[in-house]
């Protein structure tokens, strides 16, 4: 706006007998007169519509000429005759990384006409960078066939991702091997699918929208938000579980394992009995609800921090924190107590929770446990002589809903 303030007002000066002696119709696709007289304009603009404020001027938008806009829409829309299928292929730039917290995806489609659709995810859970990359790539992949591409090229500047999808490199750990074996269904729905690496300076717009996605303070409402692994978690809890309190109850479930005492054997066969181990995944039983899933120390961590101030988190208390977890199905032994001490270290809670400054004071047991079970009646008086001598004043009061009656008397008996 400054400078096409600043080509009128050089226009106005240079031709100052014109503006002086005629109407000066400016032709601009852009709000200049409302950017000039606005309040909060800078100074400079300010000084300018005053300057111009002698002249007739005024704004009217600017028409399309018929004839260059079917030029243009002729030119851009006209295929070349040398197009060949690759043209018609979608480019896929990804990208991801991992922070204490949480990780940030960048996925970045250009289509065959060079249009170019931006996406980021945020990843509230704990994760490496190797699987954020992997999150990437599976995302990208998503969103490809989500808008029907057929064949793809897939642009990413880790190595090693690059490595093991095409064959190059070799996959030993499990979760790396379920992310690999997602990859390679996913490649099957696309007709032709080339995963090629690139140098990091070629995959700009990828890196900038997953650091964008990591940071807490540039995330929008309409921004994803992922809160769990792509793959099934169930398939490796059994890794992250060893040497918890589930082991032995998940040894004796399976393979009817014992400790050599006979007191922890008795003491384990009475845990064993409320709880049940379906599809390698430990649960608990409940009376009245539904089967509860089990979880090892970093997972509960993990479940508090993200029902007390995740995205519906309401910073609740310890008693209530409990609740939801148990209402969200998920147990854990000392869940009461991780819950109590979680929220008095929880930082906002500290700054913004409610102080109660009334003094303590003992609770007052009720007499009455029912309306007008019970009453209290009071003798006021002597008061002025009223109406008809009354200067008594007989009052009850019922100790359940404090209902008042009062009746005059001119005499007591």
């Amino acid at each position: 706006m400054g400078k096409l303030a600043f080509a009128l007002i050089t226009a106005s000066r240079k031709l100052r007998y014109y503006f002086q002696a005629h109407v000066i119709n400016v032709m601009t696709d852009h709000p200049l007169k409302k950017a000039m007289n606005r309040l909060e304009a800078a100074g400079r603009l300010i000084q300018w519509a005053i300057e111009l404020s002698e002249f007739d001027i005024r704004y009217h938008p600017r028409h399309a000429i018929k004839a260059q806009a079917l030029a243009y829409f002729i030119v851009k829309f006209t295929p070349s005759h040398d197009e060949t299928k690759d043209s018609k292929r979608w480019v896929v730039h990804v990208d991801g990384s991992s922070t204490r917290y949480a990780g940030g995806i960048g996925v970045v489609l250009q289509s065959p006409e060079g249009d170019k659709l931006k996406h980021k995810v945020r990843l509230q859970y704990q994760a490496t960078n190797i699987e954020v990359e992997y999150e990437a790539l599976l995302k990208g992949l998503e969103l490809a066939k989500f808008v029907e591409a057929k064949s793809i090229l897939v642009l990413k500047d880790s190595q090693l991702i690059m490595g093991q999808v095409n064959g190059m490199y070799e996959v030993k750990e499990e979760r790396m091997k379920k992310y690999l074996s997602r990859v390679m269904r996913l490649m099957k729905r696309f007709e032709k699918a080339n995963f090629v690496q690139i140098p990091k300076k070629e995959n700009v717009e990828a890196d900038a929208i997953e650091k964008e996605a990591s940071a807490n303070e540039s995330m929008d409402e309409s921004d994803e938000v992922q809160y769990m692994p792509s793959i099934d978690v169930s398939e490796v809890q059994q890794v992250d579980s060893r040497g918890n309190w589930m082991t032995p109850i998940i040894s004796y479930l399976k393979d009817g394992r014992l400790p050599e005492e006979k007191d922890e054997a008795r003491k384990l066969r009475v845990r064993s009995a409320r709880y049940v181990l379906m599809n390698e995944v430990l649960y608990k039983r409940g009376f009245s609800q539904t089967y509860l899933r089990c979880l090892a120390p970093d997972e509960a961590n993990y479940v508090l921090r993200e029902v007390h101030e995740g995205a519906c988190g309401n910073h609740s208390g310890a008693r209530s924190l409990v609740d939801k977890v148990v209402r969200a199905g998920y147990y854990w032994p000392n869940m009461q107590a991780n819950a109590k001490a979680y929220v008095k270290v929880c930082d906002q809670c500290q700054w913004f929770s409610n102080v109660p400054r009334q003094p303590s004071e003992y609770l007052t047991p009720m007499v009455a446990l029912w309306p007008f079970a019970q009453w209290g009646l009071d003798i006021l008086g002597p008061f002025p002589l009223g109406t008809r001598q009354m200067k008594f004043l007989v009052v009850d009061i019922d100790y359940f809903t404090k209902w008042v009656e009062a009746e005059p008397l001119a005499n007591i008996t």
